[in-house]
């Protein structure tokens, strides 16, 4: 693993998913097989593989000073193509310092703040979350450890997202789950849903199966559970039916279990 400090120009970044988020790292140790942040290598020319570099941003709480007083009034994402609790954070602390900036400025209530991560060390910054009034949410794709080990080896386990979720809402902190992506054969969405329903509200998002995506998971599939070859290939075959059926369903278990969903993100194929 390449672990790196850098500077920034930025730390609030202008966003088409959200108004701001906010990067404390680029890259990401978890290496999810299925992450499609990868895109950020040919924008900054990082050769080095997705999974195997993190360069902390170092100055961005500093920045964010200045950021907090000059920029309109909006809602924050930690984070768009890292997750902000990754390993190297116990170390770095870069995401706790950002929300210690977040706490004492003066300037703090211009701005909603929502997490997202797939990491228990989350659990360290219940205080701080609770002060400002942070949405946290979880990303899961299955409660089954045997592929959850093999797609996002660096992750928390599923079982453990879940537990610090239900610790996060009894300290009075708003959570919702991240259901993604939804993958034929290893995500179970009526489980997940059952498993769910304490959360304030899920996302569901379907697999992108764009070409680089695909190229870093089908490998992983085939060597570890060649049995489900047959249904990822047709549901690349067949994408846009195949998200028909995981949108249904999911209203439907929407309703089953009294659990809201904000949306169902399906992806364009090209």
């Amino acid at each position: 693993m390449i672990l790196k400090e850098i500077k920034c120009k930025s730390c609030m970044t202008k966003s088409k998913l959200t108004d701001y988020v906010i990067n404390p790292y680029v890259g990401c140790q978890h290496g999810c097989k299925y992450c499609y942040a990868d895109f950020i290598r040919r924008f900054q020319n990082i050769p080095e593989r997705w999974g195997s570099f993190v360069y902390a941003r170092m100055n961005s709480p500093e920045l964010l000073v200045k950021e907090l007083e000059r920029n309109p009034k909006g809602h924050i994402w930690l984070a768009s193509v890292c997750d902000c609790y990754m390993p190297a954070e116990r170390n770095f602390k870069l995401t706790r310092k950002i929300l210690e900036t977040i706490a004492g400025s003066p300037f703090k209530k211009k701005f909603t703040i929502e997490i997202l991560t797939k990491s228990v060390l989350v659990e360290r910054d219940f205080g701080l979350l609770k002060d400002l009034d942070v949405e946290l949410g979880c990303s899961i794709n299955t409660l089954d450890e045997k592929y959850s080990k093999s797609i996002e080896p660096l992750a928390s386990l599923p079982k453990e997202r879940i537990e610090v979720l239900k610790k996060a809402k009894k300290n009075g902190i708003k959570v919702y789950a991240f259901i993604s992506p939804v993958m034929p054969g290893i995500t179970n969405l009526d489980a997940l849903f059952k498993e769910l329903n304490f959360c304030d509200y899920v996302w569901v998002e379907i697999l992108n199966i764009r070409k680089p995506v695909l190229n870093r998971l089908l490998p992983i599939i085939k060597e570890n559970f060649p049995e489900l070859m047959g249904a990822f290939e047709e549901m690349i075959q067949n994408y846009d039916q195949y998200c028909d059926v995981v949108e249904k369903e999911a209203w439907s278990l929407s309703k089953k279990y009294k659990l809201k969903i904000k949306e169902v993100v399906r992806h364009d194929r090209r």
